[in-house]
């Protein structure tokens, strides 16, 4: 009896059951039922470069939040991809698949947060060469420019173009533009950054000759210049001025050039001295030393007594106010320098200095000093 009982208790939770997954089945059908489905959120990689020519890609993504089935497989495929210069989404396809392979995906709910692919521009350097010459009324050109930094990718090439081609005395930059081309034709200059840097193109004048004066004096313990300047050969182009001074200065005994400032300036107050060849005929300052005659004097006196005081005088030339002028002569010394013996002698000068009583420095090289000797006479 209770088996009979338990066989039909287990039918009908059969029945039951049977009959619930019919209605549910029968709601989905209906739309009038929904399974809640499963938020799923996707991120892709970001990546940026430098042009180069080729895409940029970056198959990297993560799942951020949320989690499929275990029986489920969550397929994510990035496909954004960006080769000219700017930048895009790097968006991706996403599916979820089961272990039969059947797209499960509609019981999720996927929201992507895109990464961003950005390509930057290629940085290329240029360089134009310089170039000079002597004005003849022909341009001057120099249509030459290296790469210095960078590469142009694929089969793309460069070309300097619009170059400056002066004609007129002075500085210029020798400035031009780049462009790139593709084999085919197309230009894609805008997808590097360019750098240009210039070179200079010198027009010159010409050869100038400057001439400064000389001068010449005695020592006088002032300064000797001489601002005489003057061109000799050449000329300035019109619309240049030039302001040139002798500067050489001498104070002391010898000799100096006499060396020249110039300047020349154009039109809007420029410096242009460069453009012109100058070679300088300097003058020379020449200061000679002072001349003075000194006479010893003629002294007689025991061998034993005191030597005599001031037995010197200038007899030709002068001394500058405050030089002094210190003589020893024979006379005045030990009777060892003239061996001690009684007769006559040249009252020669053996040691002499000229020295300022202001600032006590010697002078003796200003001055040029001719001796005369008198006679010492030595009795007993």
């Amino acid at each position: 009896m209770k088996k009979h009982f338990s066989l039909n208790l287990i039918g009908f939770f059969g029945v039951l059951i049977a009959g619930v997954m019919v209605l549910l089945t029968i709601l989905a059908a209906t739309g009038s039922f929904h399974y809640r489905k499963t938020e799923l959120v996707i991120r892709t990689g970001s990546s940026e470069k430098m042009y180069d020519g080729r895409p940029l890609t970056n198959p990297q993504w993560f799942l951020v939040s949320g989690q499929v089935a275990d029986e489920h497989e969550l397929i994510v495929e990035p496909t954004g991809s960006q080769t000219e210069i700017g930048k895009c989404a790097n968006v991706a396809t996403i599916r979820v698949v089961d272990t039969s392979g059947l797209d499960v995906t509609d019981q999720y709910v996927i929201d992507q947060e895109f990464g961003e692919l950005e390509v930057l521009r290629a940085k290329l350097t240029f360089l134009s060469e310089s170039a000079q010459k002597i004005y003849d009324g022909n341009p001057l050109s120099k249509h030459e420019v290296h790469m210095s930094e960078g590469h142009v990718y694929g089969d793309a090439s460069w070309e300097a173009y619009d170059f400056t081609d002066p004609v007129n005395v002075g500085f210029y930059r020798n400035t031009y533009d780049i462009r790139i081309i593709t084999g085919e034709g197309e230009d894609i200059t805008d997808n590097y950054e360019i750098e240009k840097e210039f070179g200079e193109l010198k027009i010159r004048q010409g050869y100038l000759l400057l001439a400064s004066g000389s001068a010449q004096k005695e020592y006088d313990a002032k300064e000797l210049s001489n601002p005489e300047c003057k061109i000799v050969e050449g000329s300035v182009a019109p619309g240049h001025k030039m302001t040139m001074r002798a500067v050489g200065s001498i104070q002391e005994v010898g000799f100096c050039r006499n060396t020249i400032q110039a300047v020349i300036v154009d039109e809007t107050g420029m410096d242009v001295t460069e453009l012109y060849d100058i070679t300088y005929n300097m003058g020379l300052l020449t200061i000679t030393p002072r001349r003075l005659t000194v006479q010893t004097l003629d002294i007689t006196r025991p061998y034993y007594s005191r030597p005599v005081e001031g037995d010197w005088t200038i007899v030709g030339g002068s001394l500058l106010e405050g030089d002094e002028l210190s003589i020893t002569t024979l006379q005045s010394t030990e009777a060892s320098y003239y061996d001690g013996e009684i007769g006559t002698f040249d009252n020669t000068v053996l040691y002499y200095d000229i020295y300022n009583n202001k600032d006590h420095m010697s002078r003796s090289g200003c001055y040029q000093i001719s001796f005369r000797f008198g006679k010492l006479v030595m009795t007993e």
